[in-house]
């Protein structure tokens, strides 16, 4: 026997047609408490809702999507989509709550760019936008205050600040698809770089030269490079060359000069500094260090 998902018009209430303005706020805890902060998965058949959790988090399913999150963050739900929560205990924030007729009249036919909020489940982490946080936070707060203490004009006061969080969202969705876009740009270039400092780090090439090659400026390597690894480029090339010279000290017969030969260093003082200070020891040490573990380790 196959398990219906629960259809509720506000959790927990059956299922019922909404009006053309039905609106319904309330905060997190009031009706999660009472569920053991658990909501089960469920759909509603013409309702939109907001949620924004300004303290605690938990655990977010939508259709096939299952996300973990810490306040502050914002979720939206379109109708139909199937989804429950898990919060942890003390969750605070807020859920509005209403008709998709209402939640059409307030994005209207000329804002596309904004309409995705009405078809996609999102959740939008804020934790690094503290400027977006306090002002979702306020207009949680107002809606709220409007919805208790109704007076002249307070439903066109609250689907103003609705209108605003819909922003807010497509903001966050497009700022969220931009940084997904300059990270793949930057693992495309530090790919790039890598792969030609992988033939010329003997060089010893400055940064300009690798830049130049790849038609980026300096600063613009430098961005991926951290982004991608958290080095700067000239911490990248120096890597590489610490790897060889350590093979160079491992596995051949070479002495500490001649490895530094072999890596384009032309004074083996300077190679000895360089090792020294990239890998914490002198070579010598380096090599005596490594001699003493194969002994052990052959024993």
């Amino acid at each position: 026997m196959i398990e219906k998902i629960p259809r509720f018009f506000l959790y927990g209430e059956a299922d019922q047609d909404a009006g053309l303005h039905f609106l319904h706020v309330e905060t997190i805890p009031a009706r999660s408490i009472l569920h053991d902060w658990y909501i089960a998965p469920h759909r509603h058949s013409n309702l939109f809702q907001l949620l924004l959790a300004i303290g605690g988090g938990g655990e977010l399913r939508a259709d096939s999507l299952t996300q973990d999150f810490t306040a502050p963050a914002l979720v939206t739900v379109p109708p139909g989509v199937v989804h429950g929560y898990r919060f942890q205990p003390g969750t605070e924030g807020w859920v509005v709550t209403l008709s998709d007729s209402f939640a059409s009249e307030i994005l209207g036919p000329r804002d596309a760019e904004i309409g995705p909020v009405m078809t996609e489940a999102r959740l939008m982490s804020l934790e690094s936008d503290e400027a977006a946080t306090q002002a979702l936070r306020a207009q949680f707060a107002t809606i709220a205050e409007e919805f208790r203490n109704p007076t002249l004009g307070s439903l066109a006061a609250i689907a103003a600040h609705i209108r605003l969080v819909f922003v807010a969202q497509a903001r966050l969705r497009q700022a969220d698809r931009q940084a997904a876009l300059a990270r793949d740009a930057d693992a495309v270039l530090f790919a790039r770089f890598r792969a030609l400092v992988e033939n010329h780090y003997r060089d010893h090439r400055p940064v300009s030269v690798y830049a130049q090659d790849l038609a980026v400026t300096e600063k613009r390597l430098t961005v991926a490079c951290r982004r991608v690894v958290e080095k700067a480029p000239l911490d990248v090339i120096h890597a590489r060359l610490l790897i060889e010279a350590k093979r160079n000290l491992l596995y051949t017969s070479m002495t500490i000069a001649e490895a530094g030969y072999a890596l384009g260093f032309r004074d083996p003082a300077y190679f000895t500094r360089f090792f020294t200070r990239r890998a914490g020891m002198a070579p010598r040490q380096f090599k005596a260090a490594a001699g003493h573990e194969a002994v052990q380790a052959g024993n």
